[in-house]
């Protein structure tokens, strides 16, 4: 077998046969640009600045400079994030082995052309629809169909896009490239079924929701009063209704998270820590639960042979050592322990090509003629092997016919599996020390059953091998510990094994062991419910076993984060709220996963979890400002309906408010490391912050309407004053404790306000304050300020009497 040639490969590439590629993980440029323009907030904000160009209130519509600044800001710190994303994406895209030539080549996904001939083994993603013309394989097709269940592929099996190899190895025709596919891209039809949770995302559009159902009938209903009960003209008419919307608008704090966000993604491409969803910064931040896989998680994957223990006859027989050559030489199978115990005995791993007999293996001695690829889920694989001589007139796989020939069959697999329950004292001592155990059996004679084991399996090997703990694993359990996420170990190995490598970790309950095959995967949800609460070690775990673990954490009101980088743990990264992928590990994990660690190491998901800490803490302090203005508007446009009164401000009034006391302190301290535990929920939090300012100023502008001790202009003069008097306040508020960066703010916030109004007074329509006015702005405040300490003072009773 030669796959294609290259020219054949162009013919097809010109007949427009070849992959059209997989859509970016990230959004394209017309996504970015349309999210950022096309919004509601930007739809009504332009609305407003329509109609007051219409009346010709040209200095009223400055705020849409700063609409139009917002967008630009926008975009171009999603282009920076997507820019450095989509590098990073380029190293974690999935390659695909083809024949071509006559030679396997590792090619990209996106070149894969109709007709290739691909090499699938253990670990590989399906790329293409295909039919299998030589080999076996186990694939796992849960993603596609949600069953969990394994399915045995021979020549004339079809394989779908989007499926993963459990073990095995096979030569399958491509028959369906681009959007031909069963499934055009496995992650693409993950994230639309799969939508990220983010508290702040949902809490957006919930006040984005609220606010469009009330400022259209409002707007409609103020400018109806102005005009025709209070007989104003048009232009003041306009103007009043549009300053009263335009408060009711947190126009940055959309763009606020956005660019809180983007920063963070930034600032973890450059760690080489691929977020492949912007969202999912946030999300890991919240995460109470982590749970990991020890093989290539707690340790570095990198497994050796550590010690070799002879069992019984068979193991001191003098052809031992040339069988489990000949098994590793023959196997299909391409894992770490495969490769390490290739490695250590010597063996080559080569298979013959398709279609031909199989070549001696070994020391030359066996051949195999009957192959039973390892499987996950009955955790033993199988080779019988024949004589050498003759070993080109047998069959290669078992389906295709046995030979009479047949010297015996070597197993592999689980200790429990291959040896039985009561394993030998060597076991016990060996798993206290962290190694995993492998087993190896022989049985004379030929083996074809992959459901069962043969009763009269003789005992070979125990196979001791070490995974090494990575450097950094007890300091980052620490550190999860001491910020309140519970650690869960999640491992298909011995009890005993999981267990030794958790204390070796550092794992504080490491004791908390179960083993997992004592609970029935058609348990019911309260025994899952049971099991994860009560241990903190899982072992001998299956895949369907690990979603419905995650599952149960999820029911008992827990986030939860899953890192893994085999097939075996894909439903379990599908199922959690935030999935973490090594990237040394299989193409699926990787490509399913929301955080890739390109590094291929858990410990640096503290710093994943502290960026996400940043965004959240540093949006929830600034938010309540922005809310201030919100409430207010709000409350006291239905005052002024109630006594058909004018608005007190005009929009260019609300825009110094804007940009000088909203959004200069809050985008200047967003890259404040503020890595504080997240408390509370982001959207009640930041409301309660906002609700008393906002009510003492609703208090003071309707005392001054009702009292009215000036005219028109000192009046709105004073409230003005006193409303910037209150959101300054507010802010200084959120920036204790004080930094250099918090005071630097405030000094420039607190000068820079009033600076403008005093050099720009005709722009902002106020005048200068006279002694009168001073003195009722100071009463004015005191009160205010009063007020506002005692509902924060009322608020902080009521919450210590709930707890």
């Amino acid at each position: 077998m030669t796959g294609l040639t290259t020219s054949e490969v162009e013919e097809r590439r010109a007949r427009g046969e070849g992959e059209t590629g997989a859509r970016s993980v990230t959004k394209s440029t017309g996504a970015i640009l349309r999210e950022n323009i096309c919004t509601l907030f930007n739809a009504l904000n332009f609305a407003i600045a329509i109609l007051l160009f219409a009346v010709g209130a040209y200095s009223n519509m400055l705020f849409i400079a700063i609409i139009i600044l917002n967008i630009v800001i926008g975009i171009a710190q999603e282009f920076k994030a997507k820019k450095l994303v989509d590098e990073l994406t380029i190293l974690n895209q999935p390659h695909a082995v083809v024949l071509r030539d006559g030679k396997e080549t590792t090619i990209e996904a996106g070149d894969i052309v109709k007709d290739d001939v691909m090499v699938l083994d253990s670990g590989k993603q399906i790329c293409n629809d295909a039919v299998v013309i030589d080999g076996r394989l186990e694939v796992n097709e849960s993603l596609l169909t949600g069953e969990s269940d394994s399915i045995d592929k021979t020549a004339g099996s079809e394989l779908y896009s989007g499926s993963s190899v459990i073990s095995g190895r096979a030569y399958a025709r491509v028959t369906h490239v681009g959007d031909e596919n069963y499934t055009n891209s496995l992650i693409n039809e993950v994230r639309q079924e799969k939508r990220v949770h983010s508290e702040l995302l949902d809490s957006m559009r919930k006040v984005t929701r609220f606010t469009s159902f009330l400022i259209i009938p409002l707007g409609v209903l103020l400018f109806v009063e102005a005009m025709f009960l209070r007989h104003s003209g048009t232009y003041d008419a306009v103007v009043s209704s549009a300053a009263a919307l335009l408060g009711m608008l947190p126009k940055g704090l959309v763009l606020l998270i956005s660019v809180s966000l983007a920063t963070g993604v930034i600032r973890l491409a450059k760690a080489k820590i691929l977020v492949q969803n912007i969202y999912s910064l946030e999300t890991l931040a919240h995460v109470d639960v982590l749970c990991l896989d020890k093989t290539g998680t707690l340790t570095d994957g990198n497994m050796s042979v550590d010690r070799i223990v002879p069992l019984g006859e068979r193991g001191a027989a003098e052809d031992s050592d040339a069988l489990l050559r000949a098994y590793l030489d023959a196997s299909e199978d391409n894992n770490m322990t495969i490769a390490a115990l290739r490695a250590h005995f010597g063996a080559d791993g080569s298979t013959a090509d398709a279609g031909q007999p199989a070549a001696p293996a070994g020391d030359g001695r066996f051949a195999a003629q009957a192959i039973i690829p390892f499987s996950s889920k009955r955790k033993w694989g199988a080779i019988t092997m024949r004589a050498a001589a003759g070993a080109a007139d047998a069959p290669r796989h078992a389906q295709e016919g046995e030979s009479a020939a047949a010297t015996g069959t070597v197993f592999l697999g689980a200790p429990e599996r291959i040896l039985g329950v009561n394993l030998p004292d060597e076991a016990a001592a060996l798993m206290g020390q962290g190694l995993r155990l492998i087993a190896v059996g022989y049985l004379p004679g030929a083996w074809t059953d992959e459901e069962r084991l043969p009763d009269a399996l003789q005992p070979m090997f125990l196979i001791a091998l070490r995974d090494n703990i990575r450097p950094r694993a007890k300091e980052t359990l620490a550190y999860f510990r001491d910020q309140g996420v519970d650690v869960k170990v999640i491992s298909g190995d011995h009890p005993d094994t999981v267990a030794a490598v958790a204390r070796q970790a550092g794992l504080e309950h490491w004791r908390d062991v179960i083993d997992m095959t004592s609970v029935p995967a058609d348990a019911p949800d309260s025994t899952f419910d049971d099991v994860a609460g009560r241990y903190t070690v899982f072992s001998r775990v299956t895949p369907k076993q690990k979603r419905q673990l995650v599952q149960a954490m999820q029911r008992a009101g827990h986030q939860v984060a899953m890192t893994g980088d085999g097939v075996n743990d894909l439903l379990a990264l599908r199922e959690a709220d935030c999935s973490i992928a090594i990237a040394s590990g299989s193409d699926a994990a990787r490509q399913i996963s929301q955080v890739v660690l390109l590094d291929s190491d858990f410990t640096y998901l503290p710093q994943v979890v502290l960026e996400g800490r940043k965004v959240v803490n540093n949006v929830t302090r600034t938010a309540a400002v922005f809310f201030i203005k919100t409430i207010y508007s709000v409350l006291v446009s239905f005052f002024c309906l109630a006594l058909n009164v004018p608005f007190p401000f005009i929009p260019i009034q609300i825009t110094l408010v804007d940009a000088c006391i909203e959004a200069w302190p809050s985008f200047l301290t967003i890259f404040e490391s503020d890595t504080r535990r997240i408390r509370g929920r982001f959207l009640p939090t930041a409301l309660g912050k906002a609700a008393p300012f906002a009510i003492a100023v609703t208090g003071m502008i309707i005392a001054f309407s009702l009292i009215a001790p000036f005219g028109e202009t000192q009046n709105r003069t004073v409230m003005f004053a006193l409303l910037i008097a209150a959101s300054m306040v507010a802010v200084i508020k959120s920036c204790v404790p004080f930094t250099k960066i918090r005071v630097f703010v405030c000094v420039t916030m607190v000068l820079g306000a009033p600076f403008a109004l005093l050099i720009l007074p005709h722009l902002f329509e106020v005048v200068a304050m006279t002694g009168p006015m001073r003195a009722w702005f100071a009463v004015a405040f005191v009160v205010m300020t009063a007020v506002t300490a005692a509902i924060i003072a009322a608020q902080r009773a009521w919450l210590r009497s709930r707890r």
